[in-house]
């Protein structure tokens, strides 16, 4: 379908719709309104002279199948931290060690997890992340109610001398396990080691997990899918969908169901218009859970904006996992740092929806008003209006996640902008613009990523469109095999505005770049992570560049220019 200014328009002029409420973001933004400091912000860890214990320990996969059990297993981490991070504790650590930049001369400690029956005991090293213990769950019933699991771990450290004799000191975690019953309906897995999703195939017809990266676009149901349900094979190229509620007729509603799954097609059930109804919600859960390609439930849609209650999503949270539990959930926020942390509890999966491109960062073309951090609305809360709003807002969202003791069972998704010229913004994001906004959201750690919104700029390849049917190819091939292997270590890198991300398997390297200024950079190959090429002609292979090329020693930019590359340095 093409894509025009007065569909543009349309959308925009919807987004506005959705912020005539008094506040956004808390912040009063009309004209005839008084400055109000919104509150709300997210608190931050004072830091510790002394060194902390961040232990903590999840199971690998949630939820776990019958089928699963007796390959079960709970990750752990035991990193020394300087902050007062959720669940951090004072530990005392041999006199010689140093820092806590390596786990050398720290010793280990002595892990047990315990969950109904079932009680495991390894050593871990101190000062690790991601070490897997082997947990056979067989014994257990599996059942709707996830277990609570405690986890307790004792520290010896080693003696510096004999007169300081060793003593044991002990810590304490706690986690949950969501042990069900097999089931041939769908089931989105998450892996907690990575956060990555793992599914059957969409068709309903059975197979194996996988994992899978999500690519796609939302798309408003009743405008568009129950008028044209061919839509859905163009939106097949460009990834999975996300219809936008309301789902009014519901036959067209099992239409687009139907012909998803027969494409193979993953589809994202959206609650947004009634999530806080909880008998709607019960029904809508009854009815569709078993459908057999649903990736997930989305609850709560910028509920931070909207100011809406801040335990209305995690209700719903409890109550779709009473009745569900085979697939995870998700909302999506809108503000900058505006009650992060309550409506963060109500989800699985935090989806960031920051639209920079366009705006006028300090003054509103829609409500003629100034924007600060306490005042006005501007399309984009708290943002400069470029490219390096989406890297902040989705590292700020994983570092909070983090803090709140989060990071493993949690994971934050990115809602690229592939619209504009209209309301707030004076544009809409070119081809490149909008791949670049996937490239710094998966290189500070988004799990996922889906446009906001279908139909979007289409013609050629410096279309979103155009841009999208091959970087949905690219995930899957190139981006992908990296961000879901719980053995690859990653970096990140920013060089001059040139943002990098650089993942390793040990074997290769696979590297995203995406220069987020408006001017030319070169960029020496060790300042992204690879200053051990000493060959790029054979130790580098292009997968896929704009604007950006490469030399001997390092990468060329002009403003804008992105890069997909894998790297086999010896």
């Amino acid at each position: 379908m093409k894509y025009d200014k007065s569909f543009a328009a349309l959308v925009a002029a919807g987004l506005v719709r959705g912020s005539l409420a008094q506040t956004w973001c808390g912040k009063n933004f009309m004209a005839n309104q008084s400055v109000v400091p919104p509150g709300g912000q997210f608190v931050l860890p004072t830091q510790s002279v002394e060194p902390l214990l961040s232990f903590r320990c999840a199971p690998v996969f949630r939820p776990y199948l019958q089928e699963d059990a007796k390959s079960a297993a709970f990750v752990v981490d035991t990193p020394i931290v300087y902050d007062w991070i959720t669940g951090a504790e004072p530990i005392l650590l041999p006199s010689t060690s140093g820092s806590s930049s390596g786990s050398t001369g720290l010793g280990s400690i002595t892990v047990t997890i315990s969950v109904g029956s079932v009680k495991t005991t390894a050593n871990v090293p101190l000062n690790a992340t991601n070490v897997q213990i082997p947990v056979d769950i067989s014994k257990l019933q599996a059942q709707k109610t996830a277990y609570n699991v405690s986890c307790s771990a004792t520290y010896t450290a080693p003696s510096s001398s004999k007169s300081q004799p060793a003593y044991d000191q002990k810590f304490k975690t706690s986690a949950s396990l969501l042990y069900l019953p097999d089931t041939n309906a769908s089931v989105t897995k998450t892996d907690l080691r990575t956060g990555a999703l793992w599914v059957r195939p969409a068709n309903g017809k059975g197979g194996a997990f996988a994992p899978f990266v999500p690519q796609g676009f939302y798309i408003n149901f009743d405008q568009y899918l129950a008028k044209n349900l061919t839509m859905i094979d163009q939106l097949k190229a460009d990834g999975f969908i996300h219809p936008i509620p309301p789902y009014d007729n519901l036959t067209i509603f099992q239409e687009v169901i139907n012909k998803t799954a027969s494409a193979g097609m993953y589809i994202v059930y959206d609650m947004r218009s009634n999530y806080q109804n909880l008998t709607a919600v019960a029904q809508q859960v009854k009815t569709y859970a078993s459908i057999p390609n649903l990736l997930n439930w989305e609850t709560a849609h910028e509920p931070d904006g909207n100011s809406d209650p801040q335990n209305a999503a995690r209700s719903t949270y409890d109550l779709i996992y009473q009745m569900d539990g085979y697939h995870p959930i998700s909302i999506v926020l809108n503000c900058e740092d505006y009650n992060f942390s309550p409506y963060v509890k109500g989800a699985d999966i935090v989806i960031q929806d920051a639209y920079p491109i366009g705006i006028n960062a300090t003054y509103s073309p829609v409500w003629h008003t100034v924007c600060t951090p306490d005042f006005g609305h501007c399309g984009c809360d708290n943002c400069q209006g470029t490219l390096s709003d989406i890297k902040s807002r989705v590292q700020t969202y994983k570092e909070r996640l983090n803090i709140m003791g989060f990071d493993r069972t949690k994971s934050v998704w990115t809602t690229p902008q592939a619209f504009g010229s209209g309301a707030y913004w004076n544009t809409t994001p070119t081809g490149q613009q909008w791949a670049a906004m996937e490239f710094t959201s998966f290189s500070h750690g988004a799990l996922g990523s889906k446009s906001y919104q279908y139909p979007t700029t289409t013609g050629n390849v410096t279309t979103i469109e155009g841009t999208a049917t091959n970087l949905t190819i690219l995930i899957k091939d190139f981006i992908q095999p990296f961000v879901v292997d719980p053995k690859t270590t990653f970096a990140s890198y920013d060089y001059q505005g040139v943002d990098a991300g650089l993942w390793h398997n040990g074997t290769a390297y696979l590297l995203l770049v995406a220069n987020l200024v408006n001017a030319n950079v070169y960029v020496p190959w060790k300042d992204v992570g690879l200053g051990s090429i000493t060959n790029a002609t054979t130790q580098l292979q292009r997968v896929f560049s704009v604007s950006q090329n490469t030399n001997a020693t390092g990468l060329n930019f002009r403003p804008g220019g992105i890069g997909i590359y894998t790297a086999t340095p010896p």
